[in-house]
């Protein structure tokens, strides 16, 4: 029986007839640097519970600070203060008043920093900062001021030098090394900051939607941007713009409205104006003129006068239809007169000229279209596979703070994590070259990360990923910046490219989405951009996806809630289709694998937008289904 009890026990002995417990010990470094970590093993322990901790010496009884339960590892790891002085290591009972089991005097001394750097520095530029210090975990070389304890600043773990950005406004600051733990500073120099300018030149006006030069002198340091703003525009404010790296000059779109506005040279870091030059605006007119009538289904030219600016289009829509509603449209720029499509549904219609920016309606033109002689067909499409061998895909997602929003008492930013996990989980095969990048996590920035480089799909590494996001209040939303960097993103893929962007609102960057589209089609390797716009309540936006969408040889699809976000992403990963007639008009488009579309009856082909070298011969019977497989 005796032998059996002691079994139970852990940490008793025998001496002679009586029975003991074990002391509890601790083995610790006499010394360490501030901020350091140290590794304190113990003997001796019988309650898990009971946690060790490092106070300075003669702390009163009972006193901790951080610490770490004393479990069965036999080790804990400290992190010690940035003070230096005398300490005590101290392995404390788990219960009020939390009683000195063993103890351990530790002595912590100071160590010094050096930063070797320029003592000066234009505003925005950048600069190398070589420096000497214990590196400890999360330590960091800042540019601070008398204001701030730092301003920016990078990790010493990262590199030796560091690079920083030096902050926007002129000024006198210090370069400091600063320690992870206590955030104290163990070595500073003092940096001038001096001051930058710069100028703008542009035409003194322009009309509205049309593009134009912008001459600029300036630091041209990384992301300053030239814009363009109505006056009296606040301080930081911009919309469209142009990198002062793309060029000089650099071309910018005026807006659709006509009025005065503002040239400015911004910052990339503060956005700070270093130089502005008015522009006026001047207001555009358009007119066009169709048939009186129109059979359903059939072509029509439509002859028109316009700005004929970037994106324009003529478009046919119920008669007394919203502003901002689009049908089949047509580009003024591919000619004149622009063919349009007929509706397949009979009725009163309006043809209308709209901006390619802010789809302003300019001039209007009433039409009836008849019903057709025959009825039509229905048309099926499918497709084998999301994307062709060789090919990848990249998800771009949007968490900027919008996301933050509830559909049903879920956040948006919740649904759409919890649908890209079953698609990357159940519908994306694995292994499939997959990338993903998301843009909105930080505050008042326009940052874009990519999240996962491309490799093969890990659904389990994408899940994991996707449960420690996090959308931002007040954070931007760079759709252009973000298009813009799939060519990078995606450039080990030589085959077919898939993007799927999901967002809930605009471009707020002052981006251009459509030209980083038409970038990535016109780079020599299929791509396809298919837009899922998540809870889009302003009709105009979602014309633009559909535009983008299109442009990118992918379609647009339109998600309210979690169960049609689901749908719709499942059909992004779908290649969007065309039916073309002999001539090479485009009358009907869909998506491999979806709903049928119909189409009048004739002889038509059919191939993955985007892919003339896979189309197929088909023909569409009055009443009938046809298939084709791609």
């Amino acid at each position: 029986m005796l032998v059996r009890s002691l079994s139970r026990f852990v940490g008793l002995f025998v001496i002679g007839t009586t029975l003991a417990w074990g002391a509890p010990a601790l083995k610790g470094p006499a010394t360490a640097d501030i901020g350091a970590r140290i590794v304190v093993g113990f003997t001796g322990n019988t309650d898990p519970r009971n946690f060790i901790t490092l106070v300075t010496k003669g702390a009163p009884e009972g006193h901790y600070d951080a610490y770490e339960y004393a479990t069965a590892e036999g080790k804990v790891e400290l992190r010690v203060p940035a003070t230096p002085g005398d300490y005590e290591i101290r392995l404390l009972g788990s219960n009020s008043p939390y009683p000195t089991l063993t103890r351990q005097p530790l002595k912590v001394s100071a160590v010094a920093a050096t930063l070797d750097a320029p003592a000066r520095a234009a505003a925005g530029s950048e600069i190398e900062i070589k420096w000497t210090g214990p590196n400890n975990e999360r330590d960091y070389v800042a540019i601070g001021n008398a204001e701030r304890p730092y301003i920016v600043y990078e990790y010493t773990h990262r590199s030796n030098p560091v690079t920083l950005r030096i902050p926007d406004a002129d000024g006198e600051y210090e370069l400091r090394y600063i320690l992870g733990n206590g955030d104290k500073v163990i070595g500073s120099r003092k940096l001038t900051v001096g001051k930058v300018s710069g100028s703008v030149s542009a035409p003194a006006q322009v009309n509205a939607g049309a593009s134009f030069s912008v001459k600029w002198q300036g630091p041209n340091n990384p992301q300053d941007f030239i814009t363009v703003v109505p006056v009296g525009s606040p301080d930081r404010y911009y919309r469209q713009y142009e990198y002062t790296a793309a060029g000089n000059p650099v071309q910018l779109r005026a807006p659709d409205a006509g009025g005065e506005y503002e040239v400015r040279y911004l910052t990339g870091q503060t956005y700070a104006t270093v130089a502005s030059a008015k522009i006026t605006v001047g207001a555009v007119t358009a007119s066009l003129q169709g048939p009186a009538e129109a059979v359903a289904g059939s072509l029509f030219n439509v002859t028109w006068k316009g700005p004929n600016n970037q994106s324009d289009y003529i478009t046919i829509v119920p008669k007394g239809a919203k502003e901002g509603t689009s049908g089949n449209y047509e580009y003024p720029s591919r000619g004149n007169p622009a063919k349009v499509l007929a509706p397949l549904q009979a009725g009163d219609y309006e043809l209308w000229y709209a901006t390619g920016q802010s789809h302003t309606t300019l001039a209007k033109a009433n039409i009836r279209i008849t019903p057709a002689k025959q009825e039509p067909g229905k048309l099926v499409v499918t497709a084998a596979n999301a994307v062709a061998a060789g090919g990848g895909i990249e998800i771009i997602l949007d968490a900027s703070g919008s996301m933050l929003q509830k559909i049903g008492g879920q956040r948006r930013i919740d649904i759409a994590k919890q649908t890209l996990t079953k698609l990357t989980s159940s519908t994306i095969p694995a292994g499939t070259p997959f990338a993903f990048r998301v843009f909105g996590r930080e505050v008042d920035s326009c940052q874009t990360d990519l999240d996962i480089p491309v490799s093969p799909l890990d659904a389990a590494a994408v899940g994991a990923r996707l449960k420690t996001l996090e959308a931002k209040n007040n954070a931007r939303t760079p759709i252009g910046a973000s298009l813009a960097k799939v060519s990078s993103d995606l450039a080990s893929i030589k085959g077919e490219r898939l993007v799927v962007l999901l967002t809930d609102g605009e471009e707020t960057c002052g981006g251009d989405p459509a030209a980083a589209i038409a970038a990535l089609t016109k780079a020599g390797t299929t791509v396809r951009v298919n837009i899922v716009g998540f809870a889009i309540e302003d009709p105009k936006l979602a014309v633009t996806f559909s535009h983008w969408a299109s442009l990118g040889n992918g379609s647009y699809f339109d998600a309210k809630d979690a169960a049609g976000l689901s749908n719709a992403l499942t059909q992004s990963m779908r290649a969007s289709f065309e039916v073309v007639t002999p001539q090479g008009q485009v009358v009907a488009t869909g998506v491999t694998g979806g709903d049928p579309v119909s189409v009048m009856p004739g002889n038509y082909s059919v191939r993955i937008k985007g892919q003339n070298s896979r189309a197929q011969s088909v023909i569409i019977e009055p009443k009938a289904t046809a298939t084709v497989k791609l």
